[in-house]
């Protein structure tokens, strides 16, 4: 097994087939304050929504209901970031001349396909320091932020979320290494 920074491991197998796993996360104290911030909102939303039935007034239970459903969605991207950190991580397969990518968390997930013939332009992403939304994108509630990018048929794949720079280009030295032996 091999080892690239603290959240990439790689496992070469007889049979020509490599499989890497990327951690989604390491950080407990993240993990904790993530957890206490979707308990805190699940619990205000649950306590506006008890109040919506003392409401009497019409315009009011409008503007309530608007409101439940800007918290319903956050609620759901917040417990999606949490579970991603708590039990998410990248799994990728190179074998046969192809490319499996899963984004698993607790055994769920959609696996994806790639075959290396139709893999182009495989590269990193250049970070932008100033700018908000790569910031935004680096955030530790947000799923998102990948650092490795190729056009298959026409379309950008991106995997590698939130990969340090130098984690993120050894990676893509060993997928391209893979790619050139084909087997």
């Amino acid at each position: 097994m091999e080892y690239i920074g603290k959240r990439i491991s790689i496992k070469k197998k007889e049979n020509h087939e490599w499989s890497i796993v990327i951690l989604s996360s390491i950080d407990k104290t993240k993990n904790r304050l993530l957890f206490a911030w979707l308990f805190a909102w699940t619990v205000s939303g649950i306590i506006v929504l008890t109040q919506y039935f003392a409401i009497s007034e019409q315009q009011t239970k409008i503007a309530l209901i608007v409101w439940l459903g800007f918290w319903a969605y956050f609620e759901y991207k917040i417990f999606k970031a949490f579970m991603w950190r708590k039990f998410g991580v990248e799994k990728i397969k190179l074998q046969d001349s192809k490319l499996y990518y899963k984004r698993d968390v607790s055994g769920k997930g959609k696996i994806q396909i790639f075959e290396f013939d139709f893999i182009k332009n495989i590269r990193t992403i250049e970070s932008k320091e100033n700018s908000f939304i790569e910031n935004v994108n680096n955030s530790y509630w947000v799923i998102a932020g990948e650092k490795i990018v190729f056009d298959y048929y026409g379309k950008e794949i991106k995997i590698g979320i939130q990969l340090e720079k130098a984690d993120a280009d050894e990676l893509l030295k060993v997928i391209t290494k893979k790619m050139s032996y084909k087997n």
